[in-house]
């Protein structure tokens, strides 16, 4: 059995993927800011909660996939990852938290999607 640099045991195909421990941790520190945001801003919080969640649960799903199910999984999480920069982004725009604030979550989630990215190409 393998383990991840957590040095927990790795029990699922995700777990030993560097993309799914990133798009946790984008899941985690986005939440805090989702948590955040002032009263009036309920819908643009849901909508980063579902896509940082979306990223991280597609990375596991795809995981467990093969072929070209595994690829379009893949894609899937990638839109969302690309879908939460974008809510990240707005919070931004609009004033709700500053940019050095969220600036660390959008560039977690700019891994996962290059990792993603790689992730999406068929095997050869």
């Amino acid at each position: 059995m393998s383990t991840h640099s957590s040095g927990l045991p790795s029990r699922f195909a995700h777990e030993r993927l560097d993309a799914y421990w990133v798009a946790r941790e984008a899941l985690a520190q986005g939440e805090a800011i989702a948590r955040d945001l002032p009263r009036g801003y309920g819908t643009l919080a849901d909508q980063l909660r579902r896509a940082l969640l979306a990223v991280h649960l597609g990375v596991a799903e795809a995981a467990a996939r093969s072929g070209a199910d595994r690829l379009s999984r893949f894609r899937c999480a990638r839109g969302e990852a690309s879908e939460a920069a974008a809510a990240l982004d707005a919070v931004v725009v609009l004033g709700l938290a500053p940019a050095a604030r969220v600036e660390p979550v959008v560039a977690l989630l700019a891994r996962v999607q290059a990792m993603l990215t790689r992730l999406c190409r068929p095997q050869q």
